[in-house]
């Protein structure tokens, strides 16, 4: 091969892959120009500013975006964290320097204020990304037509069986609950006796002496000693006195005419004075009960005690176990389950419900996920991006003062609320949105930033 040869390709080799460079180039320039032209052309060509920043160490990290919102809810990305250092001071709370890197010609950054947000990944993050405020609303409204229009028949479909479990259920967890009880009698014992000294003697004897007699005395004592008087006159000294005297006589052929004149006393006496006063008796109860309940004391020391018992680590630990027992590991309660859920009864059920409910719940499927139709939810990509990927778990955004005149120390602040991230990315170039209706608010730059915390000046103060 010569060298006019060897030149030849040569030179098709790289005007081809000039050709491609550029073609790249232009379709990329095409692709993040739908996301932010603005922001496009000032990153290429611009003059970009360096911003430098600090906050509370850990709080940010490298690339971590900045966002604005504009007026027309459009969102566009500003700039990045291009460096982090930590500065080492042992007289101030754990800080960072750094600085960020600004790309936008229509505002400058220390006109702004900056709002750190993060999706940890928690299922509230998830369901706040995937149920927004309208998709709920539909939601709600297919469920509840569905129900309006089938409710009745799959209640009458499903009523039985839950009645039939409950009653099957509920005496065989009883008696495996009486056999767990009893397997454990000694650690119930040995805490009774913990807390007959630690709670019965030591606060609910003084509460009761303190707080609870003075009570009773106030409100059961005129009841107590007008039926005392009142048995006392009816009372026969002589009747009592003279049948003790002939009970302790000796060779008497009967010992027992005391007992015989104190019951004839209690029926013929006592009981109907009891039963005469029993109006003043039930009044009395209830002034105590009322006094008792409505005292601050007894109220606070009771709550107390009900708070130490249930935080104690080996009730916890013994409810625990004998709840385990008589629910989780009651086999005979599974069986019993699995006979009622896996009738021919349960299987129509299951049928009916099926055909009534698969429309609505492939309707719900699409609202959350996507269609062939409309592609993939947007609120769903985030999710998969941020659960599966790792990606889009921390973003700022950039808020512009309210106030005039311009900030020359950027203020940065960690939001409390969750909030779906601005952009989403989809493989489809048109169906990229950057601005999703639920991400839209009410405070100024069209964010709804809920409530900030850990507010923090740039430069550490």
């Amino acid at each position: 091969m010569n060298k006019m040869t060897l030149r030849m390709i040569g030179s098709t080799t790289w005007i081809a892959l000039i050709a491609l460079l550029v073609a790249g180039l232009r379709n990329e320039q095409q692709r993040v120009a739908a996301v932010s032209e603005e922001s496009l052309k000032n990153y290429l060509f611009g003059t970009q500013d360096e911003v430098p920043v600090n906050f509370p160490a850990g709080s940010l990290r490298l690339h971590d975006p900045v966002f604005l919102q504009h007026a027309d809810g459009s969102w566009t990305q500003v700039g990045f964290v291009q460096e982090i250092d930590r500065i080492s001071d042992e007289s101030a709370p754990p800080s960072s320097s750094g600085i960020l890197k600004w790309h936008s010609s229509r505002i400058e950054a220390t006109h702004c204020r900056f709002i750190l947000y993060r999706n940890r990944g928690r299922l509230e993050d998830v369901i706040a990304t995937m149920l927004p405020p309208a998709t709920r609303a539909k939601i709600q409204k297919r469920l509840a037509t569905t129900m309006k229009k089938h409710g009745e028949e799959l209640s009458n479909a499903f009523v039985p069986l839950v009645q039939d479990s409950l009653k099957r259920s509920l005496p065989i967890i009883e008696a495996e609950l009486r056999l767990s009880v009893q397997r454990h009698r000694s650690e119930i014992e040995a805490l009774g006796d913990r807390w007959n000294d630690e709670v019965v003697s030591q606060r609910l004897v003084p509460l009761a002496r303190r707080e609870i007699v003075p009570i009773v005395r106030k409100h059961g004592q005129p009841t107590a000693e007008d039926i005392g008087r009142e048995l006392w006159d009816r009372a026969s000294i002589w009747s009592f006195g003279w049948r003790a005297a002939y009970d302790g006589l000796p060779l008497v052929p009967r010992k027992d005419l005391v007992r015989e004149e104190w019951t004839r006393f209690v029926e013929d006496e006592a009981v109907p004075i009891f039963e005469e006063r029993m109006d003043d008796i039930v009044t009395s109860v209830q002034r105590i009960v009322a006094d008792v309940a409505a005292n601050p004391e007894v109220r606070k020391e009771l709550t107390d005690v009900a708070i130490v018992i249930a935080n104690d680590p080996q009730a916890q630990q013994l409810v625990r176990q004998i709840l385990k027992e008589s629910l989780v590991d009651n086999q005979q309660l599974k069986d019993s389950w699995k006979e009622v859920w896996n009738s021919d009864q349960a299987r129509k059920a299951f049928e009916l419900a099926g055909d009534k409910l698969e429309p609505v719940i492939r309707k719900i499927g699409d609202d959350l996920i996507g269609s062939r139709e409309l592609g993939i939810n947007p609120n769903f990509a985030r999710v998969l991006r941020s659960q599966i990927l790792g990606k889009d778990r921390q973003w700022i955004v950039a808020i512009p003062n309210q106030r005039d005149g311009s900030t020359r120390v950027p203020r940065f602040e960690t939001s409390t609320e969750a909030m779906p991230y601005p952009v989403v990315y989809l493989a489809n170039p048109e169906n990229m949105q950057l601005a999703v209706t639920d991400t839209k608010a009410t405070m100024p730059g069209g964010v709804n930033h809920g409530k900030q915390t850990d507010s923090v000046e740039a430069n550490g103060q």
